[in-house]
């Protein structure tokens, strides 16, 4: 439901780079002043990042998609999993005030979903309900989960050097986010279980909560009237809401400027920072419920016949009515929590243009109370070495997400244009589009570093430019 309604954060290979400009505000506030350029503009960045095990994408690929691709379910058993985000970027900016800090503005739109399951078999020759009760009757109770949350955002950075010297620089960066809460949507399934029924080849089922919401926005989209309505509409019934990101990032200078006579050049940087803070809220659609418990005696063939023929949410309120013991509207407001982690990055310069980038994502809410709903990142190592220059960069991300799925990307840079791909199978093979994603952005710069020389021909010079007050030639 989410993805559908935007179709269109993670710009992974130029993490930790002091060429990213205005793209690093979002993996650090504090990145966007060692920059070695005035200012910069990012009109348009998209990303889209996905992973699952639960199905597979045969014959297409990014080189060679076909009419004939067919979506199908992996067999066997594991705890299944879909995850999902995407972003857009649009009029990303940031603008050196002085030599000492910086400021970064812009538009986003953000989206993620995931969906997880307790340890679950699926065969392809599975028909019937009780033809899956019966591969599954070692593994219960039966659970799942799914959350998502769609949003808009307009935000400010401010970053500082708060502390400098000849060999180091430490720089703290803050940014605020007004966001409004386009989309939410969250299902809870939790002990559902079943004994086999007496004599019968059925099953009895004997327990099971489900509970789901969704923002009412949907509710305000009425096939008689026109797309322009519906969407009228749709965005007027949405909440307001705010977010935060805070970092610092510690720079060890190096005493040797790069190939290109970059004044920037660094031995090392160490990056932290504490991202997504806040929360979306929405309002629950009419048709959110809670269902509690099993009706006495519910057999499979039951609980299979108030399921059949399901064309809408009502019709699939009026099964559960008809299974559960207890059925609830729910009413009022819900929250889904931004997906909140905390960043470790670390950028070596190897030597000339060289560098090795590596990056740790640890999530926040698993500390937190089960109840709260949250969005998870798929994010967890990731190890990136890449050459580049203020023009041109190649790059090898190799990313470990959340899910032990190990993924080689590539990225190149040429000039304005950053084009990545999350998974270079998807590229290559016909059966793994279903896990990867890419990435593109335009970047415009100016022609002149900050201290007004020709981009990629300045020289070095004194380290004290890096402490000066004076204002940068735009």
């Amino acid at each position: 439901m989410i993805y559908n309604s935007l179709k269109a954060q993670n710009y992974q290979a130029i993490n930790g780079s002091g060429y990213a400009g205005s793209l690093s505000a979002q993996n650090n506030p504090a990145s966007i002043v060692q920059v070695p350029f005035s200012w910069d503009i990012t009109p348009f960045a998209v990303q889209t990042k996905q992973a699952t095990n639960a199905f597979v994408i045969n014959n297409f690929s990014l080189l060679s998609p076909s009419s004939s691709a067919k979506l199908v379910g992996k067999n066997g058993t594991s705890k299944r999993f879909v995850f999902t985000n995407q972003n857009i970027r649009l009029l990303n900016t940031r603008i050196n005030l002085n030599n000492v800090s910086a400021v970064a503005f812009g538009a986003n739109i953000r989206s993620y979903v995931y969906a997880t399951t307790s340890q679950v078999n699926w065969q392809d020759t599975t028909q019937r309900l009780q033809d899956f009760m019966k591969i599954n009757n070692g593994r219960l109770p039966l659970s799942g989960e799914s959350r998502g949350s769609s949003w808009a955002e307009l935000y400010g950075t401010y970053a500082r050097t708060i502390y400098s010297d000849n060999r180091r620089i430490l720089t703290a960066g803050l940014t605020l986010k007004i966001n409004r809460a386009l989309a939410g949507e969250y299902v809870s399934a939790t002990g559902l279980n079943y004994i086999p029924a007496g004599n019968t080849a059925g099953y009895q089922v004997t327990g099971g909560n489900v509970q789901y919401g969704y923002s009412s926005n949907f509710d305000e989209i009425d096939s008689n009237r026109s797309a322009s309505a519906n969407k009228k509409s749709f965005f007027q019934h949405t909440m307001a809401g705010i977010s935060a990101d805070a970092g610092l990032e510690y720079t060890l200078l190096d005493d040797e400027a790069g190939e290109d006579g970059n004044d920037f050049t660094y031995r090392t940087k160490i990056g932290i920072s504490l991202m997504d803070v806040g929360r979306n809220k929405f309002r629950y659609s009419s048709r959110s419920s809670n269902a509690a418990g099993i009706k006495p005696n519910m057999s499979d063939t039951a609980v299979s016949n108030a399921f059949f023929n399901i064309n809408s949410t009502d019709d699939f309120n009026n099964g559960l009515k008809t299974v559960a013991a207890s059925f609830t509207s729910l009413a009022g407001l819900f929250n889904i929590y931004q997906p909140a982690r905390v960043i470790i990055n670390v950028d070596q310069h190897l030597a000339n243009n060289f560098y090795l980038n590596g990056e740790l994502t640890l999530p926040v809410f698993p500390l937190v109370p089960k109840q709260i709903r949250y969005i998870k990142d798929m994010n967890l190592v990731a190890v990136t070495p890449r050459w580049e220059t203020k023009t041109w960069g190649a790059y090898l991300p190799l990313q470990l997400n959340n899910q032990k799925q190990l993924w080689l990307g590539a990225a190149f840079k040429a000039g304005p244009l950053l084009l990545g791909s999350h998974n270079l199978a998807n590229i290559v093979s016909k059966n793994k589009i279903q896990s990867g994603g890419f990435y593109l952005a335009l970047t415009i710069r100016p022609g002149k570093n900050r201290d007004g020389s020709e981009g990629g021909s300045a020289e070095r010079g004194s380290r004290k430019s890096r402490q000066s007050l004076e204002c940068p030639k735009l």
